[in-house]
């Protein structure tokens, strides 16, 4: 995937979960077979989240197993 297609699908993703209009807060999770870069997604949507004024908490599972 080329970094402008990465940008635009976290841009994309991103958008979809700001616009949720819930009475909760909404809970996204990113599931995946190991190593095709889940962690670094999150990573790299939360900053995306926050700057919209939506409040972000990074949970990962990564050592859990």
């Amino acid at each position: 995937m080329s970094e402008l297609n990465r940008q635009q699908v976290l841009k994309d993703v991103a958008e979809r979960i700001i616009q949720l209009d819930l009475n909760h807060p909404a809970r996204v999770a990113i599931d995946g077979v190991d190593a095709p870069g889940k962690t670094t997604f999150a990573d790299e949507l939360a900053p995306i989240i926050e700057a919209a004024g939506r409040p972000v908490i990074r949970a990962s599972v990564d050592g859990f197993l």
